[in-house]
């Protein structure tokens, strides 16, 4: 029996998926029933290698409607906005870009150094299949006191979902950068936490504090008097965020409702507005986007998606050259008749 030897010539990318390539399954073995007992582990190996995603995973060209930005596979990353509507592509040139894993497959931390700076700036970045997303969260597991049975809601994230996710348990945010600009971003002052438990949500609020770390949790009654656990702080990258003002553990500053999936889009439903200020944002639907593991959480659009693209170069040179006709313009031509007797009355203040 031959062994096939899994390098990266035969495995590659298709939808975020590793997917093995067997040239000639006859030469796996020249017995028929020892070929069918071959190519179970290697289908088995396939689904197992699908849904772990490492640091090799990230380079390449991604974009959206006003950038594309390139990683390379050497530790650097550039950005080409689009500037003029798009007429032009503008190269902003190459910056060192370092990338560390997590503990999540697909959680990845960029470190940019950009210039004039002397410290690398963190970028906690996740990748779901082919979107690339800043704004994310990652499911934590924690205790809860007397849960009570519920519903059990599922949400499929869109097409290439290949099976309902039960989104039970509490997802910490994780990514506190709005963007991938040409500088240094200010981390979000404050941003919100989710707790599923059923059909129903609770939503918690997490700002910047300048206070002394501690390794404690705040706890909350939901409905039918469970007692919920979250953590009091949570840390992204030098910013501490928590969700109580004192030294105690008890949330009293949270809002509760319900939600839903319909068609790749989750609507919540808020017993009572508690954060006026985001109250007409949740109530539209928003796409959500689940890793397939479960274990990451988006909503809204990707900030960047895959791009198709394999020479940037060439695609920027190629853009920029060609030649389009000038602008409609917004007034048609109108021929103007002025009373030029009255103006000069005006003028002269007769």
């Amino acid at each position: 029996m031959q062994i096939i030897k899994l390098t990266k010539a035969n495995i590659q990318m298709k939808n975020g998926f590793r997917i093995i390539l067997v040239v000639n399954p006859v030469e796996i073995t020249h017995s028929g029933l020892m070929r069918a007992r071959t190519f179970i582990p290697l289908f088995f190996l396939s689904l197992f290698l699908a849904s772990s995603l490492s640091a090799a995973d990230l380079p390449g060209i991604w974009y959206n409607t006003s950038r594309f930005v390139e990683f390379s596979g050497d530790g650097r990353m550039r950005i080409v906005l689009k500037p003029y509507y798009a007429f032009v592509y503008e190269d902003n040139g190459w910056l060192p870009c370092r990338v560390t894993e997590t503990d999540l497959s697909g959680v990845f931390t960029l470190f940019i150094r950009y210039a004039g700076e002397k410290k690398d700036a963190p970028v906690p970045v996740a990748i779901i299949r082919d979107s690339l997303f800043f704004r994310f969260y990652r499911k934590i597991d924690i205790a809860t006191d007397a849960l009570q049975p519920a519903a059990t809601q599922t949400a499929t994230a869109g097409a290439q979902q290949p099976a309902a996710v039960n989104l039970d348990g509490f997802y910490q945010a994780a990514g506190n950068a709005p963007a991938l600009l040409l500088y240094r971003s200010e981390p979000e002052t404050e941003f919100f936490c989710y707790y599923f438990s059923g059909n129903e949500y609770y939503r918690i609020r997490y700002w910047a504090a300048d206070v002394r770390p501690k390794d404690v949790q705040a706890h909350f009654s939901g409905k039918s008097s469970t007692l919920f656990h979250v953590p009091k702080f949570i840390p992204i990258d030098g910013v501490l965020y928590t969700c109580i003002t004192s030294t105690g553990t008890l949330l009293r500053n949270f809002e509760s409702g319900t939600w839903s999936i319909t068609d790749s889009s989750i609507t919540f439903k808020a017993d009572k507005i508690v954060f006026e200020g985001t109250a007409a944002a949740l109530m539209k639907p928003s796409r959500v986007t689940v890793s397939p593991d479960g274990t990451v959480l988006a909503f809204g659009e990707p900030y960047l998606v895959r791009s198709k693209i394999m020479d940037l170069d060439a695609e920027i040179k190629a853009h920029n050259a060609l030649r389009r006709p000038p602008r409609k313009p917004i007034f048609g031509f109108m021929k103007l008749d002025f009373y030029w007797d009255e103006i000069e009355r005006i003028r002269s203040g007769k």
